[in-house]
């Protein structure tokens, strides 16, 4: 199918934010720096004043609606809390520049769905990158009749979706089997375990 004129966005000079700059947010960080991007970031824990780590100028969480003024590409990697449940509504989605990119590879619910729609459908908001979808179907019976959305965020255009299967790959599971042995192994030996879940946090 012959593309559209002018469709693609050049983000070489361009600004990310990426929300949640723990080790994804890190490594994104790394991968939109190569792309001579600016990375600007937001990290639960911290410092109250920004710092450069030599890859993001990493801000507190509360800097938020200051910084997404500036986010030619919003890239939400952050776990689904009370804190961060939509976190990112139709105020917060039209604070950024028009025909901005928003990635979300946390959680759907970061995101207020009509919100998202809305300005997907309008395009005051350029195109979306999911790799999160708001319905999952409970087994494989429904998986042809499950939509992701409550909206048809699958009818348009400027959408990419999957059902959060982006390190679904054949190297990926080599990976964790290689970081579960890794655990394993440290709680054989009375280690600290690497990758703990702080409960009262919720990730």
């Amino acid at each position: 199918m012959r593309g559209k004129p002018g469709s693609a966005t050049l983000l070489e000079g361009q600004t990310a934010l990426v929300l949640g700059y723990g080790a994804i947010g890190q490594r994104v960080a790394r991968v939109c720096q190569a792309l001579d991007m600016r990375v600007l970031a937001t990290r639960r824990h911290g410092d109250h004043a920004a710092i450069q780590d030599g890859i993001a100028e990493v801000h507190p969480a509360s800097d938020l609606k200051q910084l997404l003024p500036g986010a030619n590409a919003l890239v939400i990697a952050l776990p689904l809390t009370s804190e961060t449940h939509g976190l990112i509504g139709a105020a917060e989605l039209a604070m950024l520049p028009a025909g901005a990119l928003l990635v979300n590879v946390g959680r759907g619910p970061i995101v207020d769905e009509a919100a998202l729609y809305a300005a997907l459908k309008s395009g005051t908001l350029g195109a979306a990158g999911l790799d999160v979808w708001y319905h999952y179907p409970p087994d494989e019976a429904p998986l042809a009749t499950t939509f992701p959305s409550a909206y048809p965020l699958h009818e348009l255009d400027n959408v990419v979706l999957s059902p959060h299967r982006g390190g679904m790959t054949n190297g990926g599971w080599a990976r964790r089997l290689a970081q579960l042995a890794q655990m394993l192994n440290a709680a054989a030996r009375g280690e600290p375990l690497p990758n703990r879940v702080d409960v009262t946090a919720g990730y």
